[in-house]
């Protein structure tokens, strides 16, 4: 669609709109109508006493439109606009102006005003020509009846406030008035049958084309036709700059490694802004010292209404503006309140960006924002702080040493387990933040700068499986014939190496292989099954595995799913090969690379197993790196 635009009342007066039958018909309620009119009567109040009234519009919600040609009921062929979104908003305007028709004719505001035409009623002219609604309910269908009820209502409420000119001037000012955003479907982007239309106006209410915030925003902030003519080249060129500005903002929130950083997978708007304007919304919206009223009223009950973020900008800017009308400094600006404004949302961006260029910051908090469920609450908390850089970085690590802090207890004594005692199945969330902060301690202490922690690698391949070093005996294996005759295959071949380096159990060794590969010659999935259990368990006790460990951080690590399920409870031999290959080109985070590889080991050994010394060096590492950080918070 095209880039969204705002349009008057006034604008819309010439317009013919037509109504395809994909649509169902016109059913605003009482509800509907009445905040409407309080809305822009709301509105009109607020503006009637504004010496300079040019910046001031109340925006109505989005209308998309495609051009179109048709004939009508009496045979003329019309030029207009097919609505795809937003008839109840125009049918409801159209309405209004029919009823305050008399006082149009006296300010001659409007005489002729915006037609309707809806496919399903062959003698919708005339319904609206003859204005039959006004007298009475009509109930011929159940359009008509809807639409005669909403002008009853209508009716009703000019009854009890008597302020029809007021309305009227509202609804049709041209230099203060009543505006919708305005998009226009291309026709490079949608064919002009029918069909098009109705699925562009499925997705838009299935809400796969959403109308962003953002582009609402933009929408506001870029007018240029709000200013003086006397201004137009500056207010044009300061505006350009602004959206010069915003595109650099968006592009660089667009880059998937800056946005992973800061958000999830799970939340991805088209315009990566929002995300700044859903933070700046709720600072905007806070009743400030003077005044305990919201720009945007909602009970948190029902939640934030549709558009919030677009809502509580429209208002703020107003309020910059008639602050700006009030002020009487002599060197004040025309475009100063949206000068103030833009300022705002540049710092939340350059904070943003300043945390990902900054090597610590950027381990820290990426670390705190991946594993924090209220991200926003996070980063508003510390855009309050007012620290230095290192006090900052403090705060950051305090906050970290509460993320990976045990509290698990043993259940028989309430005691707290200590860092060795955590145990895959009881504490995976402990372990998971434990062992991705050391992994990012680790890339911190890098003697390479540009060694960074891929947190959208993190998050996109989701990097949270915990892997066993050393195999576990599972429940459930994978018996399909391929992947067993892979597993059988390489096993034997660790197997036999023990074999030749005269290890005392060579006879039962022996025996395994032979099992082995009989099961090679004719599979049988049940013999698998005890083959796999009686080969791992074998292996355990020939390399001396204490069972204890088994499950704790003396042989755990961090992988992705898929790797995890590769890896499929092999040999630690057959695992170190797979990972060195790393045929499904997954991100090996970098302790799990150096464990497989013995890093830690002062004298490794052999290759093949991971033995008591691999083990414990392992772990200790872990430790080093978890108590230098909860010692912060003694």
């Amino acid at each position: 669609m095209e880039n969204p635009r705002i349009r008057s009342i006034s604008d819309l007066l010439k317009e013919n709109f037509y109504v395809p039958r994909y649509q169902r018909g016109y059913r605003w309620g009482k509800q509907e109508i009445t905040e409407l009119l309080d809305d822009i009567l709301q509105y009109y109040k607020a503006t009637k006493d504004r010496k300079n009234k040019v910046s001031k519009f109340y925006c109505l919600q989005p209308v998309v439109v495609k051009s179109k040609t048709w004939i009508d009921s009496n045979g003329d062929t019309l030029n207009g606009w097919e609505l795809i979104d937003g008839q109840q908003r125009l049918t409801s305007i159209l309405l209004i102006l029919n009823y305050l028709e008399d006082v149009r004719e006296l300010l001659e505001r409007g005489v002729d005003i915006y037609s309707i035409d809806f496919e399903t009623r062959e003698n919708c002219k005339t319904f609206f020509e003859n204005k039959s609604y006004k007298s009475a309910i009509d109930e011929s269908n159940v359009d008509f009846y809807h639409i005669s009820k909403a002008y009853h209502y209508i009716t009703k409420w000019f009854e009890k406030e008597k302020n029809k000119v007021g309305i009227v001037e509202t609804l049709l000012n041209t230099d203060y008035n009543v505006s919708i955003i305005w998009y226009e479907a291309l026709e490079g982007q949608e064919n002009a049958d029918n069909d098009s239309s109705i699925d562009l106006f499925t997705r838009l209410n299935e809400g796969k084309i959403p109308l962003t915030d953002a582009e609402l925003i933009k929408a506001l902030l870029l007018q240029a036709d709000l200013y003086p003519s006397i201004e137009e080249r500056y207010v044009k060129q300061r505006l350009f700059e602004i959206a010069s500005e915003w595109d650099a903002i968006e592009a660089t929130l667009q880059d998937e490694k800056m946005w992973l950083f800061l958000n999830n997978t799970d939340y991805n708007p088209s315009s990566k802004i929002d995300l700044i304007f859903k933070l700046l919304s709720d600072k905007w919206n806070k009743p400030d010292v003077n005044n305990d009223e919201r720009l945007v009223k909602y009970e948190a009950k029902d939640g934030k209404p549709k558009h919030f973020e677009f809502l509580v900008f429209d208002k703020y800017l107003a309020k910059k503006r008639e602050q700006y009308n009030l002020s009487a400094k002599p060197d004040k600006d025309i475009l100063d309140p949206i000068n103030e404004v833009w300022k705002e949302i540049k710092d939340v961006f350059s904070r943003f960006y300043d945390w990902y260029d900054n090597h610590t910051l950027f381990h820290y908090l990426g670390f705190l924002l991946a594993f924090e469920q209220d991200k926003e609450k996070l980063i508003k908390e510390l855009f309050d702080l007012k620290l230095n850089k290192d006090d900052f970085e403090l705060h950051l690590k305090k906050r970290i040493a509460k993320a990976i802090k045990i509290t698990s207890k043993w259940s028989e004594s309430g005691i707290v387990k200590e860092l060795h005692e955590i145990s895959y199945g009881e504490e995976d969330s402990e372990i998971r933040k434990i062992l991705t902060f050391f992994n990012i301690e680790t890339l911190i202490k890098h003697k390479k700068e540009n060694a960074r922690f891929p947190f959208h690698l993190f998050k996109i391949e989701k990097i949270t499986s915990i892997e066993h070093i050393h195999p576990q005996n599972p429940e459930s294996i994978d018996t399909s014939e391929e992947r067993a005759i892979t597993w059988l295959t390489s096993h034997k071949t660790s197997l036999v190496y023990f074999t030749l380096n005269g290890h005392p159990q060579k006879q039962e060794i022996k025996e395994q292989i032979g099992k082995i590969e009989d099961l090679l010659s004719n599979y049988d999935k049940e013999s698998f099954k005890s083959i796999y259990s009686e080969t791992i368990e074998l292996y355990s006790k020939l390399i001396d595995f204490k069972e204890n460990e088994l499950h704790t951080l003396y042989n755990l690590a961090l992988v992705d799913k898929d790797t995890n399920s590769m890896l499929n409870n092999s040999f630690f031999d057959v695992k170190r090969e797979l990972l060195k290959t790393n045929k499904l080109g997954k991100y090996i985070p970098i302790c799990t690379q150096r464990a497989f590889s013995k890093y830690y080991s002062e004298n490794p050994k052999e290759m093949i197993f991971w033995n008591s010394d691999d083990r414990h060096a392992y772990y200790e590492s872990i430790e080093k790196v978890y108590n230098s950080y909860i010692h912060l918070l003694n």
